[in-house]
């Protein structure tokens, strides 16, 4: 059985908020900075490390406590999704974007659309500061957007 909405609650901060980006590595930052730099007055707002999918476990004496640690330490985490209009955008954070960068963002996807995690369209993104060609090309084709900064 596939859970339910998200494992666990999450808040969209307004698409000016600078801080503490929740499991963003320090050059994922430098990149996500400049991108909210040239574009982040493009959203709403954005939320940071949204848990989704992970491990509904059943057995004798888990406590419902027990059930929600063991779904959100077993989660898929998304480093931020853009709110625009009438869409969220699933984004994926990278200096170098390579084919994993791609199958994060289309893993994270399909999991928020099979668990009803949003009330809206979802689409896919990758922020980074450099893409494989090849992999530009598949994005291309699957309709990832992409986000080249410069460091």
């Amino acid at each position: 059985m596939a859970p339910a909405g998200p494992a666990r609650p999450f808040e969209v901060l307004p698409s000016d908020f600078r801080g503490r980006y929740p499991h963003m590595a320090p050059r994922d930052v430098e990149v996500w900075t400049a991108f909210l730099g040239a574009h982040g007055a493009e959203y709403a707002g954005f939320a940071y490390d949204v848990a989704l999918g992970g491990v509904i476990i059943e057995a004798p004496g888990l406590d419902a406590g027990d059930v929600a640690a063991w779904r959100h330490n077993t989660a898929l985490r998304i480093d931020a999704v853009g709110y625009r209009q009438s869409e969220v955008l699933i984004i994926e954070v990278k200096p170098g974007a390579y084919v994993s960068a791609v199958g994060a963002v289309v893993c994270y996807a399909s999991v928020a659309i099979r668990d009803g995690v949003f009330d809206v369209p979802v689409r896919m993104g990758i922020v980074c500061a450099y893409m494989q060609i090849d992999v530009r090309s598949v994005c291309a084709q699957l309709g990832i957007e992409v986000w080249q900064v410069p460091l």
